[in-house]
C-alpha cells in the first residue's frame, strides 16, 4: 500500500485550517510579557508567557502579534489608562484570536488589552512587596535613622547625564548663601528592567565608605511612569530600608509614591526639592544659630546691667560704709587703748610697789653685808694675815662703801625725803605737762605719805608747746 504524502506547506494548510475551525472566536487571555518590540512598519511583537507560581518556572509560551493599525490605538489608551507603556513583566489581559500562519506558524492576534487588570496586578505586586518588608520589619527602619542636623557630605546616586541631577547641582553650588555642601557622584543607571540592580550596586559602593558620608540622595528626575518600575522593586527598597546612612529619594514620579520612597527616611518629588530641602537645613542651622548668639548677647547685657547697678548701689553706700567702718575701728583702737592704758598703769604701780620694796630690801641687805665687812675687816685686822691679804679687803671695802653711797643718792625714798614728789594719773607717771586735761584725778606721791587731787587749771609753757 503506498504512503500517503503531504508537503510541508499543505500540512501547514491543514494545521491551519483545523485551528481556525477549533477556535473561530477571540478569546481573552492572562499573561506575563516576556519580550515586546515595535518594528519600522508600526506592528508590535510579542512573547508571551505563564510561570509556575510556587517555582517561577516558564509553564507555557506563545508568540502574539498586534497589527499597526490596531497598535497605534491600544498603546495611547493603555499608555493613559496604567500612567506606562506595556513592557517585559507586566501581567496583561488581552483579547486575541488564535492563528496559525504557514510560514510563522501558531500566534495569537490580538485585538485589545484590559488596562484595568494590569492595574490590579501591578497594585497586587506592590502591595505584595510592601507587606513583605512589613513582614520582615524592615519598612521603616531607614526612617529610625536620626537626621543629621548639618549634612554637608553627601552621597548621590543617579545618572551624570540625567537632567535632574544637573538641576540639582545646579541649584546647590550656586545657592544665593554659598552655603558649602560636599557631593560625589555614583553613577547608575536610573531605568529600565535592570535599572534597581544598579542602583543597588551604587549603595553597595557607597556603604563601603560609610564614615565619609552624612547621608545619600537617589536622583532620577522626569520621566514616564513605566521608566520607574525599577523603583518599586523589592531588592531595591530592602537595601534602602535597611541602610545604615539616611536616604533621600527625588525620582520625579508625581503620580503615586515608589516603594523605593515609602521606604526611604525622606521622599521628595524632584532632584529640585531635594536640593531645597538640605539647604534648608543649613537655614534652619544658621538661624537656630543666631537666636542663640541674640540669647547669649541678651543674657549677657542683662547680667551686665545688674552688676552695673549692683555696682552703683555699692558706691552710693560706700562712703557710709566707710565712715561706719572707721567709727567701729576707731570704736575698738579707743577700747583697747584704755585696757592698755589701765593694764600699763597697773602694772607700772605694781612694778613701784615692788621697786620701793626692792630698794627697801636691798638697802638692808647692804648694809648687813657693809656691817659684816667692817666686821671682818676689823677681825682681819686683829689677825695677824699677810699685808697683801689685808690691802685686797681694804679695797674690796671701800668699793662696797662706795656702792652704798651711790646707791643711797638715788634712793626715791632720798630723793622724796629732799622735797621732791611723783606725780601719777591712772597709775602712771605724768611726765609732762601736757599728758594733764581739766578735771583730771592726779596722785602725788611723797616721802611721807600721797595726795589726791582733781585739776582745775593747765597752763602750759610756750617753749613746750
Amino acid at each position: 500500500m503506498e504512503k500517503q504524502r503531504y508537503t510541508l506547506l499543505e500540512l501547514s494548510t491543514m494545521i491551519g485550517i483545523s485551528i481556525s475551525d477549533a477556535f473561530p472566536g477571540r478569546y481573552w487571555i492572562t499573561a506575563e510579557i516576556n519580550e515586546i518590540r515595535e518594528n519600522i512598519n508600526g506592528h508590535c511583537y510579542l512573547e508571551l508567557i505563564e510561570k509556575d507560581p510556587e517555582s517561577d518556572r516558564i509553564i507555557a509560551r506563545s508568540k502574539a502579534t498586534i497589527w499597526a493599525y490596531t497598535w497605534r490605538m491600544l498603546k495611547p489608551y493603555f499608555e493613559t489608562s496604567t500612567g506606562q507603556a506595556p513592557g517585559k513583566g507586566m501581567m496583561v489581559l488581552v483579547e486575541a484570536g488564535v492563528e496559525f500562519h504557514e510560514l510563522y506558524g501558531l500566534s495569537l492576534n490580538i485585538k485589545d488589552i484590559d488596562p484595568v487588570y494590569t492595574l490590579g496586578d501591578m497594585e497586587r505586586k506592590r502591595a505584595l512587596t510592601i507587606r513583605r518588608l512589613e513582614e520582615e520589619g524592615i519598612i521603616n527602619m531607614n526612617k529610625a535613622l536620626a537626621f543629621p542636623p548639618l549634612p554637608s557630605r553627601i552621597a548621590v546616586i543617579s545618572s551624570p547625564s540625567a537632567a535632574g541631577y544637573e538641576d540639582f547641582i545646579h541649584q546647590i553650588m550656586n545657592n544665593p548663601v554659598r552655603y558649602r555642601l560636599e557631593l560625589t557622584l555614583f553613577p547608575a543607571v536610573m531605568q529600565g528592567n535592570n535599572a534597581w540592580q544598579s542602583v543597588t550596586d551604587a549603595l553597595d559602593a557607597v556603604f563601603e565608605q560609610e564614615a565619609m558620608f552624612d547621608l545619600v540622595v537617589i536622583l532620577r528626575g522626569g520621566g514616564s511612569t513605566s521608566d520607574l518600575n525599577c523603583f518599586d522593586s523589592y531588592e531595591l527598597a530592602s537595601h534602602i530600608a535597611q541602610f545604615p546612612l539616611p536616604v533621600i529619594t527625588g525620582i520625579g514620579h508625581e503620580r503615586d509614591r515608589t516603594i523605593a520612597g515609602i521606604v526611604a527616611h525622606t521622599d521628595l518629588k524632584t532632584p529640585t526639592a531635594v536640593a531645597g530641602f538640605l539647604l534648608d537645613k543649613f537655614r534652619d542651622q544658621e538661624k537656630r544659630i543666631s537666636n542663640l548668639i541674640s540669647r547669649i548677647c541678651s543674657e549677657a547685657s542683662r547680667r551686665i546691667d545688674n552688676k552695673r547697678q549692683a555696682v552703683t548701689s555699692t558706691l552710693k553706700d560706700l562712703p557710709v560704709m566707710l565712715r561706719n567702718n572707721l567709727k567701729n575701728r576707731n570704736n575698738h583702737l579707743a577700747s583697747k587703748g584704755s585696757a592698755l592704758a589701765r593694764a600699763a598703769g597697773n602694772y607700772i604701780q605694781r612694778s613701784m610697789h615692788n621697786l620701793d620694796s626692792g630698794h627697801a630690801r636691798f638697802g638692808f641687805v647692804i648694809k648687813n653685808h657693809l656691817l659684816r665687812s667692817k666686821n671682818t675687816q676689823k677681825d682681819f685686822e686683829n689677825r695677824s694675815l699677810p699685808e697683801k691679804t689685808r690691802a685686797m679687803i681694804r679695797k674690796r671695802s671701800d668699793k662696797l662703801i662706795l656702792f652704798e653711797t651711790t646707791i643711797g643718792l638715788v634712793d626715791p625714798s632720798n630723793i622724796l625725803e629732799k622735797g621732791y614728789a611723783l606725780v601719777m594719773k591712772n597709775g602712771r607717771i605724768v611726765k609732762k605737762a601736757s599728758e594733764v586735761k581739766y578735771s583730771d584725778d592726779l596722785e602725788t606721791k611723797m616721802h611721807d605719805g600721797r595726795i589726791k587731787s582733781k585739776v582745775t587749771l593747765v597752763k602750759l609753757n610756750r617753749k613746750s608747746g
